[in-house]
C-alpha cells in the first residue's frame, strides 16, 4: 500500500502513518493531530483487511469527507485490484446495495446505523442492501462514538393499515396450544410466538383458510 500510495498519488506514508496503521488493524484507538494524515493512514489496514472479500467500511465525520476520502484514495485500492464506493443521503436503494457490496465503501456511522435499521423492516431478504459485518475504521472517533452516540437512531413513519377479522383472530388462536405455540410473561398481558408456534401460524397462512389474502 505504501509503495502504490507513492506510485498512483505521489504520496508515501511517513513511518507514523504506517503505525497508526498497525494500531487500526488491531482494533485500537489511534490519536492524530491534524494533518498528520488520517486518511492516508486508514488506506493501510482498510486494504489488509479487505483482502479477505468481507467489506470494509470506513465511518467518516459527514457525507461530504465519505465522498472526497472514497474519490481521493480510490485510485490506490484500484490499482491494488479492489473496488471502492461510498455512501450518500439521498441514494436509491440500489445504488447503496452496490456501494456497500464494494471492498470498501466510505460512509457516515448515521448511513450505517439507519440502513441496518431499515433492513429489519425489509419483507424480503434481496431488498437489504447491506451484507454481513466484517470491519470498520471509524475517523473522528471520539466525535461518533461519544458525541454522535448520544443521538438515537429512530425509524417512524405510516404503515398501511390492515383490517383483521376478530372471528378468524379468535380461530387462529383456538389452534394453538398454551406453553407451546405461545407464552406469556409474568402478568399474562404480552403474549409471544414459540418457534414452534411461528411456525404453525405460518402454515395456516399460507393455507388461506383464515385471511383474503392478507
Amino acid at each position: 500500500v505504501r509503495e502504490a500510495s507513492w506510485r498512483v498519488l505521489k504520496m508515501r506514508h511517513f513511518d507514523v502513518q504506517v503505525i497508526a496503521g498497525i494500531v487500526m488493524h488491531f482494533g485500537k484507538l489511534a490519536e492524530m493531530q491534524t494533518g498528520e494524515g488520517k486518511t492516508l493512514a486508514a488506506v493501510l489496514p482498510a486494504y489488509l483487511n479487505a483482502l479477505t472479500g468481507k467489506g470494509v467500511h470506513v465511518l467518516t465525520f459527514n457525507d461530504y469527507l465519505a465522498k472526497r476520502d472514497a474519490e481521493w484514495m480510490g485510485p490506490v485500492y484500484e490499482f491494488l485490484g479492489l473496488t471502492v464506493g461510498y455512501i450518500q443521503e439521498g441514494m436509491t436503494p440500489d445504488e447503496r446495495k452496490k456501494a456497500y457490496s464494494s471492498d470498501i465503501t466510505y460512509l457516515t456511522a448515521k448511513e450505517a446505523g439507519f440502513d441496518y435499521l431499515k433492513g429489519f423492516l425489509c419483507m424480503d431478504k434481496n431488498d437489504i442492501v447491506q451484507r454481513p459485518f466484517n470491519f470498520a475504521i471509524v475517523d473522528e472517533a471520539d466525535s461518533i462514538l461519544i458525541d454522535e452516540a448520544r443521538i438515537p437512531l429512530v425509524i417512524a413513519g405510516k404503515t398501511q393499515e390492515t383490517v383483521a377479522d376478530p372471528k378468524r383472530m379468535a380461530e387462529l388462536v383456538e389452534m394453538l396450544e398454551p406453553d407451546v405455540d405461545y407464552e406469556t410473561d409474568e402478568y399474562e398481558r404480552n403474549v409471544y410466538l414459540t418457534d414452534r408456534g411461528l411456525n404453525h401460524v405460518e402454515r395456516i397462512l399460507k393455507c388461506g383458510n383464515l385471511y383474503d389474502g392478507t
